[in-house]
């Protein structure tokens, strides 16, 4: 036998407790009568104009500030000066000026051998070769002696 049912044949189901005959209803009632009336809903008012337009402003002023960024970012990296109206005629004009032409133009009268050699010579070895541009050679190609 379960401990439970012990208990239930010894002292029964009914507790020594017992609720008065109308009890919930009155208490219901007397509650009830106890509380402020339930206030009125609030009446809708309309959306004024700004209320309406606020978003759309919002939106347009993030837009203006990435623009903005976007602007102040283009002017700092050095290229301010182009404009997007035509950019192969100005990143044309801006490779002609003489400070970049320099930087990014090879001249047009060595050909490819002598290149070659000119590149060649200024190495005497594989090792300076390695270091200034960060090529290492696969271990195959280092017993080659150059």
């Amino acid at each position: 036998m379960k401990e439970e049912d012990k208990l239930i044949e010894r002292y029964g189901r009914k507790g020594p407790w017992t609720v008065p005959d109308g009890y919930f209803e009155s208490v219901r009632i007397e509650i009830e009568s106890k509380l402020p009336d339930y206030p009125a809903p609030p009446s809708r008012q309309g959306m004024s104009v700004w209320q309406r337009v606020k978003p759309y402003v919002y939106l347009a002023a993030m837009f203006a500030g990435i623009w903005c960024m976007m602007k102040v970012f283009h002017n700092a990296s050095g290229m301010g000066h182009l404009s997007l109206d035509n950019p192969p005629e100005q990143i044309a004009a801006y490779m002609g000026e003489p400070e970049v032409a320099d930087i990014y133009t090879l001249p047009s009268d060595i050909s490819d051998a002598e290149l070659l050699d000119e590149v060649s010579d200024g190495y005497t070895s594989i090792d300076e070769f390695e270091s200034d541009f960060g090529y290492q050679l696969e271990p195959e190609y280092e017993k080659i002696k150059i």
